[in-house]
């Protein structure tokens, strides 16, 4: 954080703010009672515009809110710890690799959040609510992945993107 500007720090918390409202985006899965969200688009097109710092803090602060705001308490600190880590490996590779690499760059962050995520289910809820948990998140993982690499390429377009990505 030290460093941005006024508007760059504007323009964080208007991402975190994205962050909860994707999560919120429920979209149902074809197969067991499970559901993907969209946030997973907004940590990783986070990550790629603004790198590793704007990455995991935006994404750690972004995803533990969204689980205590809509009801999922118990997630929180999960998702601040694996969704932080998450943003900041993705924020990272895109860094190193300048945004022209960002599937590269989510491939890398996409591991984090699968076994992150995986192995809290398996302590929150046993070893039989692992596949289920990856199941879910592989699709998570995916789709966020292919929207935030449209996405992340189409908002480069423009001034306001241009922002120090290695803040």
């Amino acid at each position: 954080m030290k460093g941005w500007t006024a508007r760059e720090l504007a323009i964080r918390g208007l991402f975190a703010s994205l962050v909860i409202v994707a999560t919120a985006i429920r979209v149902p899965a074809p197969t067991f009672n499970l559901y993907f969200n969209l946030g997973e688009a907004m940590v990783y097109l986070t990550a790629l515009l603004f790198g590793p710092a704007s990455g995991g803090i935006v994404s750690a602060l972004g995803s533990g809110l969204a689980d205590i705001l809509l009801g999922y308490p118990v997630w929180a600190p999960v998702s601040f710890v694996v969704k932080g880590l998450e943003g900041l490996v993705v924020g990272a590779v895109a860094q190193k690799y300048g945004g022209k690499r960002d599937v590269i760059a989510i491939l890398y962050g996409a591991p984090v959040m699968l076994v992150g995520y995986a192995l809290a289910a398996g302590l929150l809820y046993g070893l039989a609510a692992v596949p289920v948990e990856l199941g879910g998140d592989l699709i998570q993982v995916t789709m966020g992945g292919l929207t935030a690499t449209f996405l992340a390429r189409a908002l480069r377009r423009f001034e306001v993107f241009q922002i120090s990505v290695g803040k």
